[in-house]
């Protein structure tokens, strides 16, 4: 199978799994985790041949990228401890306890390789959790410290993945002192370059006026910033998350609104579309495993299922521990209780870093498809049992008590209120004269009580409705004028870039409607 067989099969999936998961009311990481082990069971489907050295800097910035780009520094500073004992020591003991159970359970994998499927299945993905969250209304703190998690344990597991696999390939050990000064090591130098390329590249945006071209100039950032990473001896990931916390903190300073859009919009597919590409890689790889395996596949199944069971184990009980710390010596602590704790400790859902490094495993290491198939069980026991199950956990435990919408409604209200206090200065500077400002007013209003959903009084109710009203009217007068613009491009007589500039220009305003 070539490449460009392998992503319509990808965007093949997609189709399958984001309308079955919303139909199900499923997070669509797992969904797409059936989907792949459908395509494993396929008759006949043919095997896809990729270099696994490719597999992590092909599929990694990428994604990497949006979940740095889509965070700010701030959220992630204001929650540091939590974050750091869940992405950083919670990693560590993690990989350590599967490469522990992994060489009693088989001798032949050596330490460092089993310690790299450790490290490759230690990282939580924070997708199907946050998915889940968001519409169960967890507490903020919550969902903060799961999406800081997700950002920092990636870049931990990876770090300790690569430390791992250089020990493997010369025959040494790995302990406690040489995991932290190479992870000290990569850390500094990683950060550094994603920082140093982040001032760059933001200078660089800055001059760019075209937002075509400035979104062409982010697609080889992550790349470029994994590589800089990687070459001087540090962490890729590490300089991937720099430089995407850096330019997303900056992207409203030294990008255009056309430019964020364009560029959203762009990295939003390209996040689906990798997610789809990687787990159908681990279906199509687990082909060849399960054939060579024969008899001994059930075994090597039972392995796995005990190596997933070590993984919610540790997890479960980390965060109670330090949720009995945490209560006794911090205030405002995430988890506060046993039942925050308990909830944390089921979200920790494996995806797809784990599924991109177990597939990178060099075809040098002893019992590589053993490891995938175990790496694979790892992930369709987190992802599909607390998958399924979550939403009924946080209902049991009365976690989920926060109003979903309390945050964007509170957003809504404070940006209004900065737009009616510049209302009023540009009247009072004769800028806007009274009916003007009245009417920019009551559009104010209006983005309130768009958002808000709180059936509170009649007049509100009836404000929605007609704001309802009014939309359907704009799309069918832009629907209109959108009909007559492709039949004028069907015309011979009319120049074709005209007509592309009017549509595009409608099909703005139909998003702002």
């Amino acid at each position: 199978m070539d490449r460009i067989e392998l992503l319509i099969l990808a965007v093949a999936a997609l189709l399958v799994a984001l309308p079955l998961a919303t139909r199900l009311d499923l997070p669509y990481p797992v969904v797409l985790t059936v989907v792949g082990v459908a395509a494993a069971l396929i008759p006949r489907m043919p095997e896809v041949a990729i270099n696994p050295e490719l597999i992590l800097p092909f599929l990694l910035p990428p994604l990497l990228w949006t979940s740095a780009t889509r965070t700010g520094w701030a959220h992630v500073r204001t929650n540091l401890r939590p974050i750091l004992m869940l992405a950083v020591a919670l990693v560590v003991v993690s990989a350590f306890a599967v490469a522990a159970v992994l060489t009693r359970m088989l001798p032949q994998v050596p330490w460092a390789a089993a310690f790299a499927l450790g490290a490759a299945c230690a990282p939580p993905d924070p997708v199907a959790a946050t998915s889940v969250a968001g519409r169960l209304g967890l507490p903020h703190r919550m969902v903060a410290v799961i999406e800081g998690e997700g950002l920092g344990n990636d870049a931990t597991a990876l770090t300790l993945f690569n430390t791992a696999l250089a020990a493997a390939a010369v025959g040494s050990t790995i302990s406690f002192a040489t995991v932290g000064r190479q992870f000290l090591a990569a850390s500094i130098l990683g950060i550094g370059a994603g920082l140093v390329l982040g001032l760059a590249a933001g200078k660089i945006l800055d001059w760019l006026s075209d937002p075509i071209l400035a979104g062409a100039f982010t697609v080889v950032l992550p790349f470029g910033a994994y590589a800089a990473g990687e070459e001087i001896g540090g962490s890729g990931v590490l300089a991937v998350l720099a430089i995407g916390l850096f330019l997303g903190s900056a992207s409203y300073r030294v990008l255009d609104a056309e430019s964020r859009l364009i560029g959203s919009a762009f990295w939003a597919t390209i996040d689906l579309l990798l997610t789809s590409v990687a787990f159908i890689l681990i279906g199509l790889e687990l082909r060849p495993v399960i054939a060579d395996l024969g008899g001994d596949l059930w075994p090597k199944i039972g392995i796995g299922v005990v190596v997933t069971a070590v993984l919610m184990g540790v997890r479960m009980a980390w965060l109670l521990l330090v949720g009995l710390v945490a209560q006794r010596f911090l205030n405002n602590a995430v988890p506060a209780n046993w039942r925050e704790a308990t909830v944390l400790g089921w979200a920790g859902m494996r995806g797809v870093v784990t599924v991109a490094a177990a597939l990178s495993l060099p075809a040098t290491v002893p019992a590589r498809g053993t490891l995938i198939l175990i790496a694979f069980v790892v992930v369709l026991g987190t992802l599909i049992l607390p998958g399924a199950t979550l939403p009924w956990l946080v209902r049991k435990l009365g976690v989920g008590t926060a109003d979903p919408d309390a945050a964007l409604r509170e957003v809504a209200v404070r940006v209004v209120g900065a737009m009616n206090e510049r209302i009023t200065e540009l009247q009072a500077d004769g800028d806007l004269d009274e009916d003007s400002a009245q009417r920019w007013r009551e559009r104010c209003r209006r983005i309130v009580t768009a958002v808000s959903h709180s059936p509170e009084t009649e007049s509100l109710i009836q404000e929605r409705a007609r704001f309802r009203h009014m939309r359907r009217v704009n799309l069918e007068l832009h629907s209109a004028a959108q009909a007559e613009a492709l039949r004028m491009r069907a015309d011979g007589d009319i120049d074709p870039s005209a007509v592309e500039r009017i549509l595009h220009l409608i099909d703005r305003q139909i998003a702002n409607t």
